[in-house]
């Protein structure tokens, strides 16, 4: 193992300066002392790396204060991360390796090889694909390249089942997430056995996105959701989240509509009913749990306080006699979307 090229590529993949002249030796000295991680002179890193003449050992700490600025606490332990035997089974460094490919692809807008890794993955466990499909995300984090990416791959079955639905992220941390969902909407296969369940997931997250940033297009999403006759007659087809989601969302839309109290109050007792039929059917915590997460949510903002004591307790009931003990489900992990595994 060449433990100066080894270096010198480390360095290079921080820092993007590969050391091959004095000037290079400088630039990388003023860095190492702003990360306060030692002191190494000019000269020092000159005659380590380009002086091949010097016949000297290095001190002990010239390659541990190099270790420590590659993101290591010693050189023992940069020794280990670049012995192949110990690389080829650390998580740490697979995942990073993982995470710098996509990364080169995400931040330089080349998509297609991109779509190439999800191919493969295709025959893959789900916590694989969604293992890469969190890795993605968080990438296209730093850009604002996403909706570019969906206009272009909206229809590709991973961008869709993984990026889009099962990564779902409510609180739109991502840079022109609202577009995004649009193209993901309208790259939408009418012909597809999943068509009402694609398009009520779309109105549905848009609906409440511009509901709670009181934006004006909440009126005209809330309409598309709730006054198609069709749609609510396909609702019981759907799984529990998009259900879920279309009938405590009803509750925003009456509110929009400015609907009367006597209104209000029949829908309430319609909605406590159908929940109560969904709670009775469900038999594992995460499907309960994103009923309730996603029910609360609703009432907590418009402050239907009785009504959310109400239903709070129907779960409570299920869970006690499903469980044999009560669990405090204002405490269980929301399971929505991407905020079970990245929380704000």
């Amino acid at each position: 193992m060449n433990d100066k090229k080894i270096l010198l590529e480390t360095i290079f993949n921080k820092t993007g300066i590969y050391i091959t002249t004095k000037n290079d030796c400088r630039l990388i000295s003023q860095l190492i002392a702003n990360e306060k991680v030692g002191f190494l002179s000019e000269s020092t890193l000159y005659r380590f790396f380009l002086y091949h003449k010097h016949t000297n050992k290095p001190y002990k700490n010239t390659y541990n204060v190099l270790a420590k600025f590659c993101g290591y606490p010693d050189w023992n332990t940069f020794l280990k991360y670049y012995d192949s035997n110990y690389l080829f089974n650390e998580p740490k460094f697979l995942n990073n390796a993982i995470d710098t490919v996509i990364k080169s692809f995400v931040v330089n807008e080349n998509f297609k090889p991109l779509i190439d890794i999800f191919d493969t993955l295709d025959e893959e466990s789900y916590k694989t694909r969604e293992f890469y499909g969190v890795k993605t995300f968080m990438n296209f984090q730093k850009t604002n390249s996403f909706p570019k990416f969906i206009k272009e791959f909206g229809r590709h079955h991973f961008v869709r089942q993984i990026l889009i639905e099962s990564l779902f992220d409510p609180y739109h941390r991502m840079n022109g997430y609202a577009e995004s969902i649009e193209f993901y909407m309208n790259a939408t296969d009418k012909n597809s056995n999943d068509y009402i369940r694609d398009l009520v997931f779309t109105q549905a997250v848009l609906f409440r996105h511009y509901y709670l940033t009181s934006n004006p297009k909440a009126v005209e999403y809330g309409k598309k959701l709730f006054e198609d006759p069709c749609w609510e007659a396909s609702i019981d087809q759907l799984h529990v989240f998009p259900q879920t989601r279309f009938m405590a969302y009803k509750f925003w839309y009456l509110k929009i509509k400015n609907s009367s109290n006597i209104q209000l109050k029949a829908y309430s007792e319609y909605f406590k009913n159908w929940i109560l039929k969904e709670i009775e059917k469900k038999d594992t915590l995460h499907e309960l749990n994103i009923m309730y997460h996603t029910t609360k949510e609703v009432l907590s903002d418009l402050k239907f306080n009785e009504l959310n004591s109400e239903i709070k307790l129907l779960f409570e009931t299920k869970i006690s006699s499903r469980y044999n003990h009560a669990l405090e489900f204002d405490k269980l992990y929301n399971p929505n979307g991407i905020t079970s595994i990245l929380p704000l």
